[in-house]
């Protein structure tokens, strides 16, 4: 397993005595937990033992460290009484507080001696409050509006009202839409937000922030049609290898009920890795509900067994394997999937060992609970039952192995054989005595053919070989219900302490003089408590035990839900009662279509999610390897001081990952039919409304207890599912254990199968189903309705005047399809309405259906940057015009025009990551240098500088600048080990010099150090003004390509020109010139045009906007984006060319910079901004420091932190312009609108 988190190994390792005066016997037991978390109260345990003055006064304390200061934060002072055990609560730190190094020191004085005084640093736990973030499906179709509720609670689920910032972001990370400083009712906020009608389809994300935290919830936009039907697959989770047969079921059932005709394909397939790929298909019939059955025979065929067939040859177990089940309805064709895997075992049945503990203690007792099971999960049988589980204990004793070695190795084994009956449920307890001297127990316990084994190794240490144990006498614990807990010791109890931790505090502390003795779980001790309990001997040593138990939350706010009748028609009016515990509480209602829930799962907020969520504030608890006293204590996270006797010795740490899971058992009841009679079917009401939301409600329940909403159930045939919460100030929050559902079903109704979109001018088939869920078969008459939106194709003896007819026979309690030919011929949505006439029922029905162009959607981007930075403008004005290419589909045009304020914030924010301390060889050591520049660069230009990030910038610096001295040689040239190497780089020279120079600014550089490089350099040059690399190249564009001297002559020019501040008349002619015809002569790769480009660019050389020019044609274009890619050969260095196409576009980007081509830039510069991997930097290192610089020099220009700016777009054909006002607060906000 890896090893813990260093903090919270480290902050629990901690000191145990520190007595300033010794005492005739343990005098005090002070303990604390490890952790401190902002809002979360501080509890130090205090117990005063036998030999204690008779009052203490005890001070705790919180300190903190920032930059070599210590000052206090937090502190309590008690008096406390010899003989009493009580807790000293310290106030909480501030919710907002950030992570620093905190440290508690605990004092204890009777009048003027100083009893005990110690401190421990305190691990920061980042987990703070609580944030729900619920949506109403997680599955959205373009246009949709997607509902959402921000919950914020305390960790104890009060309500924590606070301000906070909502986002949305679309796939790409860009911000669509933003709440910022929002007020919360009773810590829910609830929003909605438009989905556009032609949106990027993916993974969308709600982000919320609260106090410099993030949290998130994901929501998904895809095209899609709702499935009307479930599948579901029970299977056994384990099969015996010995059993003959592997059965099962498949149900299928529409979504109000009913059961689904169709077929089935079943499938057995081997989840092996190796060996070739077997599987068993089958097909048959089903109506709702199908069983099936894989005999032995089938089985062995595809499964993977080891090469030893022979019944003595031991059985390798066969991986598992899937059982995948594909129901396709024969009225519509529609499939739908569900699966299962099923594990093997070699025996038929399970035994299985629990609560137990993980050391031995002897002469107590050791207690665990055994399970014997069916691997086919069936009862265990009467027959099965009158065989006895026979149990073998053995205990032997590993701590004289040397002595045992010397006498032959006799082993010191003590067997005893146990016989169990079994009881129905198969689970019964066992108990039996550990030995004086047993290290190690082994227990194996057979049940028929079937064989289970389970070993508990190493002895609990206590000097004096007192023990305790605790157990608890009831398995469910649950808030607010008492339970029994059993102290039992080898020594007489007089009395003993107790404790109870949870979430890194301790919620409950106490005495009891009884060994058995009972509590009451609060709700901060859900879902996991560590209870220990401890007393002290009389010779000072401290006798102790933990027991850790799940704890079933149960919210003390509850809230229900009913409907006023089980099952009802479309468009019927029932009601939906909401009963709380207490008037003043605010409500969150959602009823969605349950297909809805059948696509995904739901971002519902459900008990299983606070569960998970109040696991997170439970840290480090380790595995159970508790071998002595303090490792006890150590069990639950807490600090010890006392001056009794502690007993340590080497514990393994080993964190515990079993996470404790909550089961919850729904209700299902069923009804009834009530079939209502008809009157008057010749005239049908058209059913047009199928929301997938049905219920979003908030409501602040005001003096009331009980409230009823009536609402009309939608056209929908489905079963619409209910859930809520709750929140109130003083009991929190609450939700309904089980979800109501509501049957919306008529016995008579039509079933379009429409495809999510069809093509204009392309043929579909309309699949019209009828459903007839009455007594009798009956004859139906089914009319499409004419329209302009699509032709029907069908010969003109099926026509009347309104539509199209067909005549079908629909069975009782079945369906019937007809088809009818139609094609689009109008784009957007189009309805399509149907009717369906019988003698006994009619049914009619409106659906849209999107209909797209033909043809491949091609889209062209142009961007334009409004400057307003000079404060003389107050308006400036650009216009623009574009025609769309001949060929265009007539009616698919579209225009979209997206406005943002400032197009670099965001995806350069989190650079402070890249701050680095520079170390390394004289090259690694500037490359860890150069970024520091740039970030101290852009975050200034940005007026986003803080002074801890440029304290700690400055300190790299001047750090890497004395470094990289080192690697300066005699001749004042740098090379990547200084005097070690043959000679200097003119590589590395220029790279340093660039350098240096761009941070003098910042640091103190010695112009000594500059010059003699300088000198150095332009002594490497030839008298075509090329220069020349003597020594090792390390970037390794700058070897091998036969352009190098013109790249390398490129790229010392730029760093000469920097050196102008201290040599005005530097003269770099001679290489401009060799640059300038070398680009006449022709350049092909994009790295050597875009270096000689910005070299031109730097100079204003005359050739510079044709290189630039040129290098733009070699450019490529996408989605708003410009970009370089690598030519093919330069792709078989992995991720080289990737990292060259960025330094290519940042030339670029720098050189359009230079030529004053800012919105020419913009492109590019999103293109970068974009390119950035998770840590903030780019591919490689080279690429970092070019595309920072390019990125700064860019940034200085979009000075926006004051802006307030109107946008209007105006175009000729439409009447009313187009408005976006961005300012200071949305300017990094995407704003887009269709014209």
């Amino acid at each position: 397993m890896p090893g813990p988190p260093l903090l919270t190994a480290a902050h629990l390792l901690c000191v145990c005595t520190a007595a300033l005066a010794a005492g005739p016997g343990p005098r005090f037991l002070v303990t604390a937990p490890g952790i401190i978390r902002p809002g979360g109260n501080m509890t130090v345990g205090v117990e005063l033992l036998e030999h204690s003055p008779s009052q203490v006064t005890v001070k705790a304390e919180v300190f903190k460290t920032m930059s070599n200061l210590t000052v206090s934060v937090l502190e309590a002072e008690g008096i406390f009484e010899k003989g009493s055990f009580r807790t000293l609560t310290l106030p909480a730190l501030p919710l907002n507080s950030a992570e620093e190094i905190y440290e508690l020191r605990v004092t204890g004085h009777a009048q003027n001696e100083i009893l005990f005084s110690d401190s421990t640093r305190l691990s920061f736990e980042t987990k703070r409050i609580s944030v729900f973030i619920q949506t109403d499906k997680m599955l959205y179709k373009p246009k949709q509006e997607v509902k959402f509720r921000v919950v914020t609670l305390f960790s104890d689920f009060k309500p924590y009202k606070t301000s906070l910032n909502i986002l949305i972001k679309d796939p790409k990370s860009n911000l669509i839409q933003q709440w910022l400083s929002q007020q919360s009712e009773l810590g829910v906020i609830s929003k909605t937000f438009q989905v556009s009608s032609h949106p990027i389809l993916g993974d969308w994300s709600i982000q919320v922030q609260v106090n410099d935290q993030t949290y998130y919830q994901s929501f998904q936009v895809s095209e899609y049609v709702l499935p009307k039907f479930e599948v579901a697959l029970q299977t056994p989770l384990y099969c015996s290898l010995t059993s003959k047969n592997l059965n099962g079921t498949i149900t299928a059932k529409y979504t109000y009920g009913k059961p689904v005709k169709g077929d089935v394909v079943l499938t057995f397939l081997p989840l092996s890795f190796w060996g070739e790929k077997k599987n068993i298909t089958k097909k048959f019939k089903i109506n709702g509900s199908a069983n099936f059955s894989f005999n032995d025979e089938e089985m062995k065929k595809v499964m993977d067994f080891s090469d030893g067939h022979s019944e003595h040859s031991d059985l390798s177990t066969p991986g598992p394997i899937e059982i995948l089940a594909t129901v396709t309805e024969s009225l519509t064709g529609i499939s739908r999937n569900a699966s299962s895997n099923v594990f093997f075992k070699q025996h038929d049945y399970i035994i299985e060992f629990f609560d137990y503990a993980t050391v031995l203690k002897p002469t107590l007792n050791f207690t665990a609970t055994v399970k014997v099971s069916r691997s086919d999960g069936n009862q265990l049988t009467l027959e099965e039952r009158r065989n006895n589980v026979v149990i073998t204990v053995t205990q032997r004793n590993k701590t004289d192995f040397w002595s045992r070695q010397n006498r032959g190795n006799q082993d010191m084994d003590t067997v005893q054989i146990v016989n169990y009956t079994v009881p129905p449920n198969g689970i019964f307890k066992i108990e039996f005595p550990i030995l004086d001297n047993s290290s190690e127990l082994q227990l194996k316990a057979y049940f028929l053919a079937s064989v289970s084994s389970m070993a508990v190794h190493g002895m609990f240490t206590s000097p004096s070989k007192t023990y305790i144990q605790l157990k608890a006498r009831d398995e469910n614990i649950k808030v607010g219900s008492p339970f029994e807990l059993v102290v039992n010791g080898n020594k007489q109890l007089k009395e003993f302490s107790y404790m109870v931790i949870s979430k890194g505090q301790l919620v409950a502390v106490g005495k009891q003089n009884t060994t058995t003795f009972s509590l009451i779980p609060e709700s901060s001790w859900a879902p996991k408590a560590c209870i220990i309990v401890y007393y002290v001997e009389d010779d000072g040593e401290i006798i102790n035990d933990v027991l850790k138990i799940p704890v079933q939350l149960i919210f003390k706010n509850k809230i229900k839900l009913f409907w006023s009748k089980a099952h009802a028609e479309p468009s019927e009016k029932v009601s939906l009662r909401v009963s709380v515990t207490q008037p003043d509480s605010v409500v969150g209602i959602v009823a969605v279509d349950k297909s809805v829930n059948l696509m995904n799962a739901s971002n519902d907020i459900t008990m299983e999610n606070v569960v998970h969520d109040l696991e997170l504030y439970n840290t480090g608890y380790y595995l159970g390897m508790f071998m002595n006293s303090f490792a006890v204590f150590k069990e639950c996270g807490l600090w010890v001081l006392t001056d009794a006797n502690l007993v340590k010795d080497y514990v393994d740490i080993v964190y515990d990952t079993a996470e404790y899971a909550e089961m919850f058992v729904e209700e299902t009841q069923g009804y009834p039919v009530d079939i209502n009679d008809f009157s008057s079917f010749s005239n049908p009401r058209v059913r047009k409304h199928f929301p997938e939301t049905w219920i979003w409600l908030d409501t602040d329940m005001g003096s009331k207890i009980h409230q009823e909403f009536e609402v009309t159930v939608p056209d929908s045939i489905t079963s619409w599912v209910a859930t809520a919460f709750v929140i109130s100030e003083d009991l929190g929050l609450g939700l309904t254990t089980a979800p109501v559902e509501l049957q919306a079903f008529q016995p008579f109704f039509i079933f379009l199968n429409l495809p999510y979109s069809v093509i204009r001018g392309e043929e579909f088939a309309l699949e019209v189903t009828i459903f007839n869920y009455l007594k009798e078969a009956t004859e139906v008459k089914v009319i499409i309705k004419k329209s302009d939106g699509y032709d029907i194709l069908l010969t003109s003896n099926e026509i009347n005047a309104t539509g199209h007819q067909q005549t079908i026979l629909v069975p009782s309690e079945d369906g019937a399809t007809v088809v009818f030919p139609v094609r689009p011929t109008h784009l957007g949505e189009i309805p399509i309405t149907v009717m369906a006439i019988s003698p006994t029922a009619s049914d009619a029905i409106t659906q849209r259906i999107l209909v797209k162009a033909e043809g491949i959607e091609k889209s062209y981007s142009q961007s334009i940057l409004l400057d307003l930075t000079d404060n003389k403008l107050q308006t400036t004005m650009k216009s623009f015009s574009f025609s769309f290419p001949p060929h265009t589909v007539s009616g698919s045009e579209r225009i979209q025009i997206t406005a943002v304020g400032d197009v670099l914030g965001p995806s350069i924010n989190g650079l402070a990551s890249l701050i680095r301390m520079p170390y390394g060889c004289g090259e690694q050591n500037m490359i860890n240098f150069a970024p520091n520049i740039y970030i101290l660069d852009y975050l200034t230009k940005k007026k986003q500088l803080t002074d801890n990030i440029k304290e700690k910038s400055l300190s790299f610096m001047r750090q890497g600048y004395q470094r990289e001295l080192l690697y300066q040689r005699d001749d004042g040239s740098f090379s990547a080990f200084g005097n070690n190497d043959p000679s200097g780089s003119t590589w590395l020279s220029a790279f340093v010099l660039r350098c240096f120079l761009e941070a003098d600014p910042y640091i103190d550089i010695d112009p000594n150090v500059l010059h003699r490089t300088y000198t150095w350099l332009k002594g490497h040059q030839k008298s075509n003004g090329e220069f020349w690399e003597p020594g090792r190249v390390i970037h390794s564009e700058l070897q091998g390509s036969n352009k190098s001297p013109v790249t390398l002559t490129a790229y010392i020019v730029t760093s000469l020109l920097g050196y102008k501040k201290y040599q005005p008349n530097i003269d770099v002619q001679d290489s401009v010139t060799f640059l300038e015809s070398e680009f006449s002569r022709g350049i092909s790769d994009n790295y050597t045009l875009a270096l000689i480009t910005y070299a031109l660019s730097s100079v204003k050389s005359p050739k510079a906007k044709e290189a630039l020019n040129l290098l733009t044609e070699h450019a490529e274009q996408e989605g708003g984006m410009q970009f370089w890619v690598s030519s093919v050969s330069t792709l078989s260095e992995s991720w080289q060319p990737r990292s060259l196409d960025i330094e290519v576009a940042a030339y670029a980007l720098l050189s359009h910079f230079l030529q004053f081509q800012i919105s020419e830039g913009i492109p590019i510069m999103r293109w970068l901004s974009r390119q950035r991997n998770s840590l903030g930097g780019f591919a490689s290192t080279q690429d970092t420091i070019v595309a920072l610089k390019a990125l700064s020099e860019f940034a200085a220009l979009m000075n926006t932190e004051r802006t307030n700016v109107q946008v209007t777009v105006l175009q000729p054909s439409s009447p009313s312009p187009v408005k976006f006002l961005i300012d200071t607060q949305n300017r990094f906000l995407l704003q887009t609108a269709e014209v």
